[in-house]
């Protein structure tokens, strides 16, 4: 059975301009740009077969990619794409040539080389509760403790810290047990669709770990798999440069969440302990 072109979703926010040359043109490939603010000109996109939708607002993320979803077939697969990747030929075949309903990520490395964890395990309190605070800061992707200190996280650690490996390229695992980042990633229009797409209430951050629940709960055998290709690029957190205490808000507020999401002792007490974050950084908006 022939599989149906797919579609390409990408965000713009803070955004000068757009290299989606690695997307091939024609082959009924469909390709929308949600504008969230006006920096981007259609004139800097670099092709001309681009759908652009103009909210009018910023909607952030996930409402974003929802409004551009409503627009797609659900025999697609939709490839998610932030506008600062840089990526290749090979990694639109990896995203876009499958036949099955895994969900599939593509290696990624920020600006200076450094990989960046693209597979996940889910969040446990306590991780949930160090990401809140942002302690991550502290110990940065290339830092050599980043492995050791990941390690007394039990499982999801050691995940953590092998997922920021090249070495973790192939992987596959259940996606009831793991999520995949939304930076480069394609999903199944027949299951996105299926689940509404992404919950909107996640403004910025944590809507991937929320869709990809969702996903494995209405169908628990998804796998994830990471493609075996050479790294794209993600210029991480390109478009909040210099907003830190915005992000800040919002990333709180999107751990918050999925706190409340969540049952269980533990849950509480994360629910508890982020607190007083929020009453430093003051309301999400």
């Amino acid at each position: 059975m022939a599989v149906a072109p797919a579609a390409v979703i990408v965000v713009a926010y803070r955004t000068p301009a757009l290299d989606l040359r690695w997307i091939p043109e024609g082959e009924g490939i469909e390709i929308f740009v949600v504008h969230n603010d006006d920096h981007l000109d259609e004139a800097d996109c670099g092709r001309s077969d681009i759908r652009h939708l103009r909210p009018g607002r910023n909607l952030g993320f996930g409402a974003g990619v929802n409004l551009a979803l409503a627009e797609i077939a659900q025999d697609r697969r939709v490839v998610l794409c932030n506008p600062d990747i840089s990526a290749t030929a090979a990694h639109w075949r990896a995203l876009a040539d499958v036949e099955d309903d895994r969900i599939v990520a593509v290696p990624l490395d920020d600006a200076t080389g450094t990989p960046t964890s693209v597979v996940n395990r889910y969040p446990t309190p306590i991780d949930h509760l160090l990401t809140g605070w942002r302690v991550g800061r502290v110990v940065g992707r290339s830092s050599p403790l980043r492995r050791p200190l990941s390690r007394l996280l039990g499982p999801w650690g050691r995940d953590h810290a092998a997922s920021l490996e090249t070495a973790r390229t192939g992987a596959r695992g259940p996606l009831t047990t793991y999520w995949a980042c939304a930076a480069l990633v394609s999903v199944p229009g027949r299951l996105f669709h299926r689940v509404g797409g992404f919950d909107p209430g996640y403004f910025l951050y944590l809507e991937d770990v929320d869709l990809c629940a969702r996903l494995a709960a209405v169908d628990p055998a998804l796998e994830v798999h990471v493609a075996a290709t050479p790294p794209a690029v993600h210029l991480v957190s390109a478009s909040s440069r210099n907003q830190h205490r915005t992000t800040d808000r919002h990333h709180l507020a999107s751990c918050r969440r999925w706190a409340r999401s969540q049952r269980g002792l533990g849950w509480l007490a994360c629910r508890a302990l982020l607190t007083p974050r929020a009453l430093l950084l003051g309301r999400a908006r």
